[in-house]
């Protein structure tokens, strides 16, 4: 959600600082940082699949050495090529820096992320790949009223206080063995391990 939210040009990192005080106190900083450096870890994966891509320029380097004659300059192409993909992956680095420099837009109930997007992908080429990828997952695909009855199982009077990384980490390892088939384990079994 925060990757999302960073990618939302009416809210970027700025909604991440207001409301991570509020969630998460003195660790605020350290959430926030964590999203940031995820964000810049998507963009190198990204960026990585895209030079895959772009092997075929090699490929294509080997069909032009066999079509011309050896005039000496085969080491010269591959260095063309590898100084593109250097100049790309640089370029990508810096492209969620420019992104989030810019100012936020104003907030309205009829923005279109998406369309926004579509439009200004041309500046954030990477980025609007993870925006298409991560923005276009539907909301119905999350069992978000599962995942509250979730967090009532989980905590009772009893467990109340416990430290929100260890119940996110209950809650996932829940929703993970129930979606990985593991159906044996019923709310009494989860119950009696308490």
């Amino acid at each position: 959600m925060g990757v999302a939210a960073i990618l939302d040009h009416r809210y970027k990192i700025e909604l991440l600082e207001y409301y991570y005080v509020k969630l998460y106190e003195n660790d605020a900083n350290d959430q926030v940082k964590s999203i940031r450096q995820l964000c810049y870890d998507l963009l190198y994966e990204y960026q990585l699949k895209m030079n895959n891509c772009s092997s075929s320029d090699s490929q294509m380097l080997d069909v032009h050495f066999s079509n011309v004659e050896d005039d000496g300059l085969e080491y010269y192409d591959l260095y063309v090529i590898k100084k593109k993909k250097r100049a790309r992956t640089s370029f990508v680095k810096t492209e969620l820096d420019i992104y989030l420099e810019e100012e936020v837009l104003p907030r309205n109930p009829d923005f279109d992320i998406l369309l926004w997007w579509k439009l200004n992908g041309v500046k954030y080429p990477t980025l609007q790949t993870i925006a298409k990828d991560i923005l276009a997952i539907l909301v119905s695909t999350v069992a978000s009223e599962s995942a509250f009855s979730t967090g009532g199982h989980i905590l009772s009077p009893h467990q109340s206080r416990f430290h929100w990384t260890t119940l996110e980490a209950l809650m996932c390892a829940r929703s993970e063995l129930l979606t990985s088939g593991v159906t044996s384990l019923s709310n009494s079994h989860l119950e009696d391990d308490r």
